[in-house]
């Protein structure tokens, strides 16, 4: 590891001005735009309580998201006990991204950066890319559900809900209620989790309500229908593509919306309320898609998920479910077009905040375009990219997790700012290459348990009879790749005691 002096060209502090560079007065107040980037947030700067953590993620994670995959859970052949257990799983699964967001007030910046301690400078911009790649593909998902939850709303109410222009104004009304939050930033996102949490909370409580009454209570497909060779390898299936949309959807975010906290905040509070926050939103969503699993068709929902509830629900119901799809997504997005910014900010791109914010949407529209007028079918565009992310996230947050582990939560918050070769970070070349190894490995590794939509591993049809064990492969194969790259040779860290700002 190559220590050295910090280059204060690399960035500006608060006492400390580059000639030829501008300072910016840091603005985190709701409403107000945002100018901190991916700098480390100075002490004087922290504020805020870990519960506003609760909000934060009980608003991402109530989505429509969460309602398929409920479902996904009967139709790939689990019964309704099985398929409720594999929902428990992925709620407390949350505990993981309680980890990540730990790492927030230690480092004072975003996750993709604080990433660079493990992977060295350059070799960081390897994961920030997919994370980035991950987001705007998360962004551009939600924009089509947020779309096609609008025109059956429009379609309850009387007003045009076909057609062209229909789906070209619900798009812009999509846009117009996704982004000005995102480009706002930290405190606006913060600020509108609080109240749209408490308004999908109460939407929620009327859904379950409508749904309850007519839920098939002995509901259980026969073998011969089942995903996989039996109840646990379907089981162990399901679970993996739960995983993927709940923890490894989320965890590449998780600092971006902690590291205003104070230092010294504690982190099992962060964990706890990161915990309770995603994984009540995850339970209740992926409860209510088990349930109406019971009883509507698998036809019907693959054709149109948002109007098959819609008509299965009561009449009374339907508004405040539409309401909660409408919600839930605009919420979610907040996240995703948030953090894609970050993410891509993290690779080095020289960028206003906000201005990568605009370039996120864009891609993500023109994607979302794609989806809604070119592609055949939505949910199999939903699964194929739900396969990819495991093969990258799942590795990389193994790696991010056992370095902060490693390192004791230490981070020389100068070395993450500095870009050069005598950062603390810049290892050989700026890449860490016992991470870089780990990662590669845990990739490939990754990739031979993958039985999913666009690609079906031979080993898991021979060897696993059907399972996707990807989502537990990740962490296992990488995790014990990078601890015995590190076994003699335990990362360290100088602590600076100066925090900056980019």
């Amino acid at each position: 590891m190559s220590r050295g002096k910090p280059n204060v060209r690399q960035f500006v502090t608060r006492d400390v001005t580059v000639p030829g560079e501008r300072t910016t007065s840091q603005v985190d107040a709701a409403f107000r735009l945002e100018t901190e980037g991916t700098g480390v947030i100075i002490q004087e700067r922290r504020h805020g309580h870990p519960r506003e953590l609760f909000f934060v993620w009980f608003a991402a994670v109530l989505t429509f998201t969460g309602v398929i995959m409920g479902q996904l859970f009967t139709s790939l052949g689990l019964n309704i006990w099985e398929s409720l257990l594999a929902a428990v799983l992925c709620s407390v699964s949350f505990v993981a991204l309680g980890w990540v967001a730990a790492t927030g007030p230690k480092a004072g910046t975003v996750t993709l950066t604080i990433s660079r301690a493990a992977f060295g400078t350059r070799g960081n911009r390897v994961p920030a890319f997919f994370s980035w790649l991950s987001a705007v593909g998360w962004e551009s998902v939600t924009m089509v559900l947020t779309v096609w939850a609008l025109l059956s709303l429009a379609q309850f109410v009387g007003l045009p809900s076909q057609g062209t222009v229909a789906t070209v104004l619900a798009l812009l009304l999509t846009i117009a209620f996704t982004y000005f939050v995102p480009i706002m930033g930290h405190a606006t996102v913060i600020t509108m989790q609080k109240w749209l949490a408490i308004a999908l909370g109460v939407f929620g409580i009327v859904l379950v309500i409508a749904v309850f009454p007519h839920v098939n209570w002995h509901f259980a497909p026969p073998v011969k229908d089942m995903a996989a060779d039996g109840a646990f390898p379907t089981f162990l299936l399901a679970l993996s593509v739960g995983l993927i949309t709940t923890v490894y959807g989320w965890i590449n975010f998780a600092a971006d919306y902690s590291r205003y906290l104070p230092e010294h905040t504690s982190s099992r509070k962060i964990v706890g309320w990161t915990l309770v926050g995603g994984g009540i939103a995850s339970m209740v969503v992926m409860t209510i898609g088990v349930l109406l699993g019971t009883y509507i068709s698998n036809s019907a929902f693959s054709a149109n998920p948002v109007m098959a509830i819609a008509k299965a629900v009561p009449a009374w119901a339907a508004i405040p479910f539409l309401l909660v799809v409408v919600i839930g997504d605009i919420t979610a997005n907040y996240l995703n077009a948030y953090s894609s910014g970050m993410s891509f900010l993290s690779m080095g791109v020289p960028m206003k905040r906000f201005l990568a914010v605009v370039l996120d949407g864009t891609l993500s529209t023109l994607i979302a375009l794609y989806a809604l007028f070119l592609s055949p079918g939505f949910v199999n565009f939903f699964e194929n990219f739900l396969s990819l992310n495991i093969l990258v996230i799942g590795p990389w947050a193994t790696i991010y997790l056992i370095h902060h582990r490693m390192i004791g939560g230490k981070y020389d918050t100068a070395g993450l700012m500095n870009n050069g070769s005598t950062g603390t970070y810049w290892y050989r070349n700026g890449i860490n290459w016992r991470a870089m190894t780990a990662f590669i490995i845990g990739v490939a590794g990754t990739f031979w348990t993958v039985n999913s939509a666009l690609w079906v591993s031979p080993l898991s049809k021979d060897l696993f009879g059907g399972a996707d064990l990807s989502a537990y492969a990740a962490p296992v194969i990488t995790g014990l790749i990078y601890y015995l790259l590190n076994l003699k040779r335990q990362p360290t860290v100088t602590v600076a005691k100066k925090s900056y700002n980019a």
